[in-house]
């Protein structure tokens, strides 16, 4: 289980770890669920562009699955 802190933070990492600016999620916030049980987060960028990281993704540290999800912004 993940807390706010942490996956916000783990987002902002993987931010800068693929060149883009870490402070551009404008918002996170859990989806199905609270910050601790949500099966997906929503990020949302300043200029309304969305992208969805799922927990399982989170819970494997599969970091290249929500790497691929970050740049998919649409």
């Amino acid at each position: 289980m993940k807390t706010q802190a942490e996956v916000e933070g783990l987002i902002q990492r993987l931010f800068r770890e693929i060149g883009s600016n870490p402070a551009e999620p404008v918002q996170i916030k859990p989806r199905d669920g609270g910050w601790e049980n949500a099966l997906s987060y929503e990020i949302t960028q300043k200029d309304g562009k969305r992208a969805r990281i799922y927990r399982r993704d989170l819970d494997d540290g599969n970091e290249q699955g929500i790497k691929t999800a970050l740049r998919g912004f649409k």
